[in-house]
């Protein structure tokens, strides 16, 4: 059997995308790859988008015959877009189903969410344990990964983890509350809550992960795997706290041991959050094993943080 999947560069159509993970991918793109992405916008157009180096065009995802004009002649799906929730992603992505399948198309690449997996009580979290959603949002996913594994030839399901970068919103609230909170509380936060792992993953490495499966001429099979940065021992909350204060030039002395993860627990279910994920590592053994990049969580995180710094101010400005 022939081992190829992809004679030739594949040809890639991104379906959502319109955020920031897409346009880091289309940075990403742009540098490996010779022919263009092209990007299908169901909402919105960001400005980035139109001063990009990427074909674009208009859909609606209610038309099979537009949709599927779309989409013939493209080698992969990288499908970007997110639930909220309310279900008509779900609902979308099903009534889409049959135009996947007649498109050709034969490698769907699907960002799926590590928050599949909010009710697993497992310490170590691999691509071999069940996902236990909880929440109608969890729930979606679940529903979008099936439909595209049933859609497509071979479906390769991204699970990522938190993802931070400029123009997300994760670490957002954090740095607004270490550029104006008083000492203090910065000080109390770090010790209940700082041996909380935080389950990031920067833009950056997802990025070049979706660009690296979907150029793979290879036959990958139908999969999932986990994209976090996990498996850095430094992707916690007293870390993360603490390089967010060195770019908002804030003296926040590190004052003794954090918090007993009994207390911690009891804390976390006080707010009404899940309290199983403290000490949670998800499995970074087979984004290795497949050779998707990596990028240093460190240098990441601390590039972000002076971003953030930059635009909300710091404390002495």
């Amino acid at each position: 059997m022939n081992d190829e999947r992809f004679e030739n560069e594949p040809r890639v159509v991104v379906l959502g995308g319109t955020g920031f993970v897409g346009e880091a991918f289309a940075k990403c793109w742009n540098i490996s790859a010779v022919r263009p992405s092209r990007y299908l916008v169901h909402r919105s157009r960001p400005k980035w988008l139109d001063s990009s180096d990427v074909e674009r065009n208009d859909v609606n995802l209610g038309d099979p015959a537009q949709m599927l004009s779309v989409l013939r002649g493209q080698d992969v799906l990288i499908n970007l877009l997110r639930p909220d929730g309310s279900g008509w992603y779900s609902g979308a992505m099903e009534s889409l189903k049959s135009i996947f399948r007649e498109s050709g198309i034969r490698r769907c690449i699907h960002a799926s969410s590590i928050d599949v997996y909010a009710g697993v009580k497992d310490h170590l979290v691999d691509e071999d344990t069940r996902p236990r959603p909880l929440s109608p949002y969890e729930t979606e996913h679940i529903a979008v990964e099936a439909v595209m594994r049933d859609s497509f030839p071979e479906t390769i399901v991204l699970r990522l983890g938190a993802v931070f970068g400029p123009g997300g919103r994760n670490l957002v609230s954090l740095a607004e509350e270490i550029s104006r909170a008083p000492q203090w509380k910065i000080v109390l936060r770090r010790s209940l809550y700082g041996a909380r792992r935080m389950h990031l993953v920067s833009v950056e490495t997802v990025a070049r992960a979706l660009v690296q499966l979907s150029l793979e001429r290879k036959r990958l099979g139908p999969q999932v795997v986990l994209v976090t940065d996990d498996h850095d021992p430094n992707n916690n909350f007293a870390f993360v706290q603490d390089r967010l204060a060195v770019a908002f030039r804030r003296n926040v002395p590190k004052v003794g041991p954090t918090a007993p993860r009994s207390l911690l627990r009891l804390l976390l279910r006080a707010r009404g959050l899940p309290d199983r994920n403290i000490d949670r590592r998800f499995s970074h053994r087979k984004a290795s094993e497949l050779g998707l990049p990596s990028e240093a969580f460190v240098d990441r995180l601390e590039e972000y943080a002076q971003h953030l710094a930059d635009d909300i101010g710091r404390y002495d400005e």
